[in-house]
Parts: structure tokens; C-alpha cells; sequence
């Protein structure tokens, strides 16, 4: 794989993985509207073939397609080996591949099938769970909001009175909340339940309860049964569509069965997955139910050295969420371009997401907040398939070097927090040279936990010092502190569509006249 990377680099395709991904996106499947099954797509049968587009995408369209197509590029006359639909073979040979048609089809009726077993084991798995409860009336749920996909650091951790900066607290003191809520179910297993001023805050594994009631039961068995045999015979007619959904269907029929009244007022999905929008949330839409999809970065588009304004990114195009909270009007921008009049956008301004309190922050007046992206080992950033090479260990570490050669000379503090923890993953030069950078004068190293909010927030910062494009110069400008990214190596276009507005510094000269001025104005500020 990492020679079909320097292959393609060679002959100057880096750009071609991305734009197999990109076409993926918008290339409709080549199936009738009238041979999606309503029983089996429900409230989504409207959009039934974006969901099965979204599906494809999220299930198969990832890194292991940028594998297998790096793989077919490492050897001379080597075709791609991939399970995947017919439609997307004569996608990837548009860009210059060749495809083993014989054995992807091997491959994608192995797989297709796999998910209708999977499908079926899902659904008896489902009716088994709520078996236990078929005497038992609907619980009586306080009106709750749901959060989905989050882990520990995303909940409030409070330390000597102080909140931390997570997505819950961020919500709860949003103006746009939903109105009268008395509870947040999250998806954190094993946490205690807590309750935050007059909102409880209570595990629930998964998005929707278990079914309760003998009615209930029964609709969910009749409902299964038949969509595991239309799945099942469409399959032997060709028709995998069905078979590929089957284990999402399962979901959207348990929605579709349990009361309204145990459904979330609002079920929130961060951007980590954003391409696919499950089944089940359509039923729970029709149900009263608002779908919300939040960002808690802004760091979403491609950028180059070459344009503006860079092609909207693999997957977006396909989105279909009905509601997205942005950071600002450029991020507004992005998501219009993207999925065209479909949705509503509010701009709310910076998204807490997560936050730990596991060290105070005490800090020189001083000092200037840095925020970087970690570099991986080439291993991991090819199989990325990214179009452009920015963020490589020469760029990171030229990045800090530059910023810590200036700021000694200026005899101000470097505030330095890395995104988060990646261990073995990042770049071993990297890792060697943050090693050696933590030990060094003027270095402040704060941990990745540490939310970059409470940092900009908390510290008596002077300025924020990003590498492009990340969500973090935006922080700096929230909080109304002068707030720059920096380009080391001249390998990114100023006023580039991804700054948000945002100043781009290019080299040491750059970097040293803005501190100068930054610190001259901080001493007139604080003398008056």
C-alpha cells in the first residue's frame, strides 16, 4: 500500500483517491424507486436510495476502499479486488483503476449476505432483550434529550465548583434548547446518574428503550418476520439492498412499534459520523421527535495551495440531516454548498464537545496559547487518501519549531496542547521532537484531555497560534484574543474558504512582527 502511495505521488494522482470517494458520494445506485420495499424503509422510503448511497459510503466506502485501491496501485497491472456494487466498479475505473469484476462480485455477495444473517440475528436479539418486559406497561420517561456516541469526557466533571466544557453543559445553558426538558440520556455506559440543577443525567445504551408490552412484541415479530423474508428472497433475485439494511431496519421498526411518549424530544449526533443518517431516526422524526446534528469543530474542509475554496469533501454531499447546529457563517457556507436546500442551519457560535478536570490551569500572564495536529506514521496518513500533504511530521514539527524560536526571543510562554492523545499512532520524528520541545524554557505542555475551550478561556492567554485549519483560532476569536494560523512552509492559500476568516501567517518574519505587536498592545492595555 505505502508503494502505491509514492506510485501515485510519483505520476502525480495523490488527488485520485479522494476523487473515486467524491463521485461515490454523489453517484446515485442504479435501482427503480418501486423495488424499495415501504414495509422495510418505513417513514424513509422517500429517501431511500440516499440511505442506501449513505450506507454504502459509511460500511465500505472508507479506509478499506483507500486499502484496496492503494494495493491495486503498488504493483503493475494489478486490478482492484473489492466487495462492492457493480455501480461503483465503473466509478473507480473512470479514475484510471482496473477492476477484477469476477471476484469483487464473489466478494460482495460473501458480504451481502453476511449482513442479512447478521440482520436476522440482530432482530431476534432485539424481540429477546424485550421479552422480559412483555407484562410490563411503557415506563414513564421524563421528557428527555438523547446524545449520541459519546464517551466519558463529554459529560460534566466538576472540579472546586468549576463546570467543564463539555457538549451536556454547552446544551444546558443554550438558548436554543429544547423548552421544559427534565432529563439527558446519553450513551456512556457505566456512569452514575447525576442531576444537573433541575435535569437528570442517566445512561440509556442505546438511542431507543426496549420495547415493553405484549402489543408491542407482536407487531415487532410480525413486522421482523416479514422483512427478513423479503430481504431473503430479494437477495436470491439480485435485489441486496434489503439484505445490506436489514440490521438498520431492525432498529427502525422498534421506533416505529414503542410509544411516542418514550421517544427523545431530540436525539443530537456530532460530527464524528456524518454521512450516515440512521433508519431509525426517519420514524422517529415522523413521531415528534428533532434530529440534530452538531459540530464541535470546524475543521470539515479540504485546502490546498492552489484554490480558494477547495471541493466540498468525500461524504457531504450525501448528507440529509434535517437540522445542523454551525459555528459561523462560514461553516453555514459550507454545509448549503454541500447538501444544497435541504436542512435547516443555525449558527450558534463555538460548541463545547469535551473536557477533563483532571489538572488546574495556572499559567504566565504572559503567554501564548499553540494548538497543532499530531502527524500519524505514514502507515496510517496514506491510507487517509488525502488529495493534498499537509499535515506530515515536517510541516508539525517546522510548525513548533518556529513558534518556540520566537516566542524565546520575544521572552513569552508557549502554551502548547496537542488535539488529543494518539499514542503509537503519531509520527515517531514528532513524538521525539514534542518529547524534547516539553523539557525546553518557555514550554508549557498541557494535556490533550484538556478541553482547547478552557485553555483559551481560563488562561490569561494573550494570543492563539493554530496550524490550518482548526477550530481552535476560531476559540481565540470567540473570546476576543488575537487569534492567527500559521503556515510554516508556504503550503497553504491566504483567505483559503477554510480559515473562516481568519489571518494566515506565513514564516518566521510573519510570526515575529504579529507577537511584537500583540505583546505591545497587551502592555498598553494592561498600563491603562
Amino acid at each position: 500500500m505505502m508503494r502505491g502511495y509514492r506510485n501515485l505521488k510519483k505520476a502525480g494522482r495523490l488527488d485520485c483517491i479522494a476523487a473515486v470517494k467524491q463521485e461515490l458520494t454523489v453517484q446515485k445506485i442504479g435501482i427503480d424507486g418501486k423495488l424499495f420495499s415501504p414495509l422495510i424503509f418505513g417513514a424513509g422510503l422517500a429517501s431511500a436510495e440516499l440511505v442506501v448511497r449513505q450506507y454504502l459510503l459509511v460500511r465500505i466506502g472508507g479506509i478499506n476502499l483507500n486499502r484496496a485501491l492503494l494495493l491495486a496501485a503498488g504493483k503493475p497491472d494489478t486490478r482492484v479486488v473489492f466487495s462492492m456494487p457493480s455501480e461503483w466498479g465503473d466509478v473507480i475505473e473512470r479514475h484510471g483503476f482496473e477492476v477484477d469484476r469476477f471476484r469483487s462480485t464473489v466478494l460482495w455477495a460473501m458480504y451481502v449476505t453476511a449482513l442479512l444473517l447478521y440482520g436476522c440475528m440482530k432482530i431476534g436479539n432485539t424481540a429477546l432483550k424485550s421479552l422480559a418486559s412483555v407484562a410490563s406497561p411503557c415506563r414513564k420517561l421524563k421528557p428527555y434529550v438523547y446524545f449520541a456516541d459519546l464517551v466519558p469526557s463529554n459529560l460534566p466533571q466538576e472540579a472546586q465548583g468549576q463546570p467543564s466544557h463539555n457538549i451536556v453543559s454547552w446544551y444546558l445553558q443554550w438558548d436554543g434548547r429544547k423548552p421544559h426538558i427534565e432529563a439527558i440520556h446519553h450513551s456512556v455506559p457505566k456512569t452514575v446518574c447525576k442531576i444537573l440543577g433541575n435535569v437528570d443525567l442517566n445512561t440509556q445504551p442505546a438511542p431507543l428503550p426496549e420495547m415493553v408490552g405484549l402489543s408491542e412484541l407482536i407487531n415487532y415479530f410480525g413486522w421482523s418476520l416479514s422483512a427478513a423474508v423479503i430481504a431473503t428472497l430479494d437477495l436470491l433475485r439480485g435485489r441486496w439492498w434489503h439484505a445490506l439494511l436489514l440490521n438498520q431496519v431492525a432498529l427502525a421498526a422498534q421506533a416505529r412499534v414503542i410509544s411516542t411518549d418514550c421517544l427523545a424530544q431530540e436525539y443530537l449526533f456530532h460530527n464524528s459520523n456524518w454521512i450516515y443518517r440512521p433508519l431509525w431516526t426517519y420514524e422517529a422524526e415522523r413521531n415528534g421527535s428533532l434530529i440534530t446534528f452538531y459540530f464541535y469543530s470546524t475543521n470539515s474542509q479540504y485546502f490546498d495551495n492552489k484554490s480558494n475554496c477547495s471541493p466540498v469533501p468525500y461524504g457531504w454531499k450525501a448528507a440529509n440531516w434535517p437540522r445542523y447546529l454551525v459555528w459561523d457563517k462560514y461553516q453555514e457556507r459550507f454545509i448549503r454548498d454541500a447538501v444544497g436546500g435541504m436542512g435547516s442551519i443555525l449558527v450558534v457560535g463555538e460548541i463545547w464537545f469535551q473536557d477533563s478536570r483532571e489538572c488546574a490551569l495556572t499559567l504566565s500572564h504572559n503567554s501564548v496559547a499553540v494548538f497543532d495536529v499530531q502527524p500519524l506514521r505514514d502507515s496510517k496518513y496514506q491510507l487517509l487518501g488525502a488529495g493534498y500533504e499537509y499535515y506530515t511530521p515536517d510541516t508539525a514539527v517546522k510548525f513548533l519549531e518556529d513558534i518556540h524560536a520566537v516566542v524565546e526571543e520575544l521572552q513569552i510562554d508557549m502554551v502548547f496542547k496537542r488535539k488529543r492523545e494518539i499514542y503509537d499512532e503519531a509520527h515517531p520524528s514528532y513524538r521525539s521532537f514534542v518529547n524534547s520541545l516539553s523539557g525546553s524554557s518557555h514550554v508549557v505542555a498541557i494535556p490533550p484531555s484538556i478541553s482547547a475551550v478552557r485553555l483559551v478561556e481560563d488562561c490569561a492567554c494573550i494570543a492563539v497560534i493554530s496550524m490550518p485549519f482548526t477550530s481552535t483560532a476560531l476559540l481565540g476569536k470567540f473570546q476576543g484574543k488575537p487569534s492567527v494560523y500559521y503556515d510554516s512552509c508556504a503550503k497553504v492559500v491566504k483567505g483559503d474558504c477554510a480559515a473562516h476568516g481568519i489571518d494566515t501567517l506565513v514564516g518566521k518574519e510573519e510570526l515575529r512582527a504579529w507577537l511584537k505587536a500583540v505583546l505591545l498592545k497587551s502592555k498598553v492595555s494592561t498600563n491603562t
